[in-house]
């Protein structure tokens, strides 16, 4: 009995019910997909603009003005790339829209299955005209139903851009609120924990941000070189859907196979668009993150990719981007509780 007490009284179990305060409540908001979603994108936002924040408070002026001044000056940068890249873009999805009618598709997957056919003897045309047909009905009900949800995930991330504002304009009051609450012999455990998951948090969600953009940026060029028609909007794609652990390099890729084939007639360009991605992925695995990362991410290959099949399970493809912050945040919580209850002396046991 007297050792059931001392467990309880223990360094372990302090820094499990620490942890669990922590890991809890995400758990349970993640339930809530839309709620978590939007405090995601609006905390993803907050560590993102806080050091311009900070930077222009630091000059004298008031926080919820530099917090104005920073959507403002965003906003108007934001509205000059729509100004400059829309008639682009709009022209490149039109034309996308207009080389996937109904009369072109038809015309290309007969002579698609026909060329199939002849280098696959076995294989005949009318059987392999029916699948691909299927096949592409069924892409495209499952693109429907990913742009429906799409359109409904913008509708819902409305109300982002006021959630940032307020946590941004009142983020170091939330955390002194934070650590008032807590009892003094904890107070600079709590302190030393809240820095470093914040430390590490901004430094992800920068690193993420800037290696999509990088790697947007060399998809673009690639396609543009290879001939692929509407570069520019395949490497947005490339670039957005590489914050996908794993599978988003190739999910980037099916678009521009499409492309592709109905660009070219025949498979002639898939040999190197598997060459591109393969490609772009070791340039960024290489040389992207290590420069952008540099060592922020002391996670095992193996553990990494667990906590992203964990993710996957849980939330889909949103666990998988979500995975490995969450695990940074608790594996942050236990580790600086572990260290903090034993170098201050908060339990002897």
């Amino acid at each position: 009995m007297k050792d059931d007490n001392n467990f309880f009284r223990s360094r372990q179990w302090k820094v499990f019910l620490i942890t669990m305060a922590i890991a809890l409540p995400i758990f349970v908001f993640s339930t809530f997909k839309d709620l978590f979603l939007i405090l995601v994108v609006s905390f993803t936002l907050t560590f993102i603009l806080k050091p311009l924040v900070d930077y222009i408070e630091n000059l004298g002026a008031v926080r919820w003005i530099a917090v104005l001044l920073v959507f403002v000056g965003l906003g108007s940068i934001a509205v000059l790339g729509v100004v400059m890249l829309f008639p682009v873009i709009s022209s490149q999805v039109a034309q996308i829209s207009s080389a996937f009618s109904k009369d072109r598709l038809s015309i290309m997957l007969n002579d698609l299955s026909i060329q199939i056919s002849h280098q696959v003897p076995f294989l005949k045309s009318e059987a392999v005209r029916e699948q691909m047909n299927n096949s592409l009905v069924q892409f495209g009900e499952s693109a429907g139903s990913a742009l429906s949800s799409l359109l409904g995930t913008a509708a819902t991330l409305a109300i982002v851009p006021f959630i940032t504002f307020f946590l941004l304009s009142d983020y170091y009051n939330m955390q002194k609120s934070l650590i008032r609450n807590m009892p003094n012999k904890y107070f600079e455990m709590s302190l030393n924990i809240i820095y470093k998951i914040e430390d590490q948090l901004s430094k992800y969600i920068r690193g993420t941000v800037t290696e999509s953009a990088i790697v947007g940026i060399i998809y673009a060029i690639c396609y543009f070189f290879l001939g692929i028609n509407y570069a520019t909007v395949l490497g947005l794609i490339g670039g957005f859907t590489n914050v996908i652990p794993f599978a988003g390099p190739f999910i980037g890729a099916i678009p521009v196979i499409l492309i592709s084939i109905v660009q070219c007639g025949n498979l002639s360009m898939l040999p190197w668009i598997v060459l591109v991605t393969i490609g772009v992925q070791q340039v960024d695995q290489m040389f992207v993150q290590p420069a952008v990362f540099s060592k922020i991410m002391n996670i095992h290959p193996l553990t990494m990719f667990l906590v992203i099949l964990i993710g996957n399970e849980t939330l889909g493809v949103m666990g998988m981007v979500l995975a490995i912050p969450i695990y940074t945040v608790i594996l942050v919580t236990a580790t600086e509780t572990n260290w903090g209850l034993k170098n201050y002396k908060i339990t002897q046991v």
